[in-house]
């Protein structure tokens, strides 16, 4: 049920084309150019009129002084200053710059002056259509000077003449000790676009915060203010005045957090969301009252409002307006057909698969032709397709339920906001249950999506109406998603800094879904499930054969032909992930094992390459950087190691390696025995046994998170394994000249 910008792509395949950078003038631009100067002058004297405290700071306390950068007061302000014609947000920020990172990160700021709500339309700013951006910028160095520069300085960077125009602003002779006390102000008209306005405020992040203050205002006879506060945050204080309902908040003294790495922000830190929504005269499912202020709304209320919606168009949906529903429907007749032994769970099992196959695979002639690694990364909308599924599962008697929950980084069931925060997945009862989800276009129907492991859940039965059960939706175990690589690693004859690599991967569970998006050809899922569906003619056979279509098939061959040729760089990229800054050259790969269904669920691809970067000369010997054959591994900066946060991951998971080195002749291999390691603790282990054997070294390594979340007590052993498998990247073999 999320609010994703995702569609069924055999009806809508929208690709958005970038368009190129467009130089030359246009009379809109010069003319708007004026306008904005004007008005930049209006928004700067406002803008730095307001009277915030935090904003006359000019030290930093001692407490912070180890801090890359500290904000050192921050404003947000969102206003419809003209009754309900227009929408104004500003957000003012004070920062000290403590080091060079902070530096690198504040000395330039890029947006979009100017941004079309409407890309049917051609861009024109100032008009009820656009958005229109002003940004300033003061700089304070330490010998008290300022230096101001404004958004017209920048450089433009794009026009696009039906979307917007970027600009880039650089700030100049920017140093550590300086402070920077910029604004951004976004302008627009109230439309039907952003009517509904949804704010999120966090209060953590990696830099310190001394000051945030709020205040939203809204015209009563229009609009309704909400907000939900989160995890200790407070609530805002409520004014209603001259037509207007306010809501305002400070907060100090806000600790940086290691927001980057392993933390939820939804369910640890402080925040503060908020709707200013347009307001009915009475209030009613979905709907609020124009001119109240709603704080902390049930969240059973709102849960309820999600199920209504999906009962709502469970029971009226029509199959007439369903992709490919009479393929779908006579390949379910004919597989009952062909099996009338077939149980509950193999049917359905084969309803789904058809539906994917008639939603994800099947092509129209009217389809844009994308069959390269793009067609892999689309989304389904969440609701039409299990809806779809469910639909089918009812004509053949199969009972399904609706799973509502909401995924692990985003709220708690009991802190919901709106009915946008509620996920959906299909379960199908049985002696062991089936899953049906929209996490990605390949999951099995033994696949529950990552996000929602761990989550509680409210179950809608079929037919009903109302939710009933509550479910503790399970969690995987690290053994389940897991990446194992099988090498085999020999030395050029010619060369003995080449390695000559060849490696199979297995990948399953959470992994998958990365890998076959980045690898996969639409050419081969296509087939191999038309294949499995028993389905004789494939599209491009039957575009053949229609004299109406049958250009469309030269042109889908040579697309096929395109994609094929450049899915090498495909995996040269995968290579190259694990193998940083080293040479490599990518000899032969392929998929062995899809991983699309759940009677062979494991994904198996080889790559067989040579490498150059891994190996050094010293004098008659060679070294081997053995620890950095597993590629890279986590470092945990030192502001990182102490912490009172929990362990927020995305999965419990594993690697293993199992790898072979052939011992060129004439050498021996010295430093064998240092290479062996076990740290092996309740949160997670990396294991390295390591032999020579017959001429050949013998690794096996494994590393494991065996947990997804853990108590910030336990993170010393979390940092265990993670010590234990950074310090073995750096590991070496001496291979020493014999006799």
């Amino acid at each position: 049920m999320r609010t994703t910008i995702a569609i069924f792509i055999c009806l809508l395949l929208l690709i958005t084309g970038m368009m190129a950078q467009e130089k030359k003038s246009y009379a809109w631009d010069v003319k708007a150019e004026r306008k904005y100067i004007e008005r930049q002058e209006e928004v700067k004297e406002e803008v730095w009129s307001i009277k915030q405290a935090g904003f006359r700071t000019r030290t930093v306390p001692p407490e912070y002084a180890n801090e890359s950068a500290v904000v050192l007061a921050r404003h947000i302000d969102i206003v419809t200053p003209q009754k309900a014609v227009k929408l104004h947000r500003t957000e003012r920020n004070l920062v000290a710059i403590n080091d060079k990172a902070a530096l690198e990160r504040y000395s330039e700021f890029e947006f979009r002056q100017y941004e079309n709500y409407d890309q049917n339309a051609l861009l024109e700013p100032f008009d009820k259509l656009t958005k229109v951006v002003f940004i300033g910028v003061r700089i304070y160095k330490k010998d008290g000077t300022m230096k101001e520069i404004y958004g017209d300085e920048s450089v433009v960077t794009d026009i696009a003449v039906t979307r917007h125009k970027s600009r880039k602003l650089a700030i100049p002779d920017l140093q550590v000790g300086d402070l920077v006390d910029y604004f951004i102000r976004e302008e627009s008209f109230v439309i039907y676009a952003n009517h509904f306005t949804r704010e999120l405020f966090v209060f953590g992040e990696e830099e310190p915060v001394l000051e945030y203050s709020i205040h939203i205002g809204a015209f009563n006879e229009w609009f309704a203010l909400e907000y939900r506060s989160m995890n200790g945050a407070p609530n805002f204080k409520e004014r209603y005045e001259d037509h207007m309902i306010h809501l305002d908040m400070l907060v100090r003294n806000i600790p940086a957090q290691p927001v980057s790495l392993w933390m939820n922000a939804f369910r640890q830190l402080p925040m503060v969301r908020t709707h200013m929504r347009p307001g009915a005269r009475t209030e009613k499912g979905g709907r609020r009252k124009e001119g109240m202020i709603y704080a902390n709304p049930s969240s059973t209320k709102i849960r309820d409002e999600a199920v209504a919606s999906i009962v709502g168009r469970r029971n009226t949906q029509s199959p007439n307006i369903l992709p490919s529903y009479g393929l779908v429907m006579n390949r379910v007749k004919q597989f009952k057909k062909d099996n009338p032994n077939a149980t509950q769970s193999e049917l359905a099992e084969f309803i789904y698969y058809t539906v994917r196959f008639g939603v994800v695979y099947h092509i129209s002639p009217t389809d844009p032709i994308i069959v390269d690694q793009r067609r892999n990364f689309n989304a389904l909308r969440e609701e039409n397709f299990l809806l779809y599924v469910y639909l089918v599962l009812g004509k053949f008697d199969v009972p399904a339920e609706f799973v509502f929950t909401t995924p692990k980084n985003g709220p708690a069931m009991t802190e919901v906001f709106d009915a946008g925060d509620f996920s959906l997945m299909l379960r199908i009862p049985g002696k062991k249950a089936l899953y049906v989800s929209v996490d990605g276009l390949f999951p099995t129907t033994d696949h529950i999506p990552s996000e929602f492991e761990g989550q509680k859940a409210s179950v809608l039965p079929a037919q009903s109406g109302h939710t009933t059960d509550q479910w503790d939706i399970p969690e995987s175990v690290a053994a389940s998603n897991r990446q194992a690589e099988r090498m085999e690693i020999g030395f050029a004859r010619d060369n003995l800094q080449q390695l000559q690599i060849n490696r199979e991967t297995t990948v399953t569970g959470h992994f998958k879904k990365r890998t076959q998006q980045q690898l996969f050809l639409f050419e081969d899922y296509y087939n191999a499930e038309r294949a499995l569906l028993g389905m004789e003619k494939s599209f491009m056979e039957d575009f053949q054969g229609n004299r109406h279509t049958r250009a469309l098939h030269d042109e889908y061959r040579n697309a096929f032909d395109r994609a094929r040729r450049d899915v090498k760089d495909y995996f040269l990229r995968d290579v190259q992930a694990q193998f940083e800054e080293m040479t490599v050259t990518l000899d032969t790969f392929g998929i062995r094992e899809m991983g699309i269904r759940s009677d062979k669920p494991a994904l198996v691809y080889h790559t067989r390459f040579s490498l150059d970067g891994l190996v050094k000369k010293a004098g008659p010997n060679y070294i081997l950087d053995a620890g950095k054959i597993i590629g890279g591994q986590i470092s945990v900066k030192p502001s990182q190691r102490a912490r009172t946060a929990d362990v927020y991951m995305s999965f419990a998971r594993s690697f293993a390696y199992e790898i072979e080195v052939e011992i060129p002749e004439g050498y021996v291999a010295e430093g064998v025995e240092k290479l062996a390691r076990q740290v092996d603790n309740e949160c997670g282990s990396f294991i390295v046994k390591a032999e020579q054997k017959e001429g050949k070294l013998q690794l096996q390594i494994t590393k494991s998170y065996k947990v997804a979340h853990a108590q910030a007590a336990k993170w010393p052993q979390l940092l265990e394994m993670i010590d234990a498998a950074e310090a073995f990247r750096d590991q070496k073999i001496l291979l020493k000249k014999a006799g």
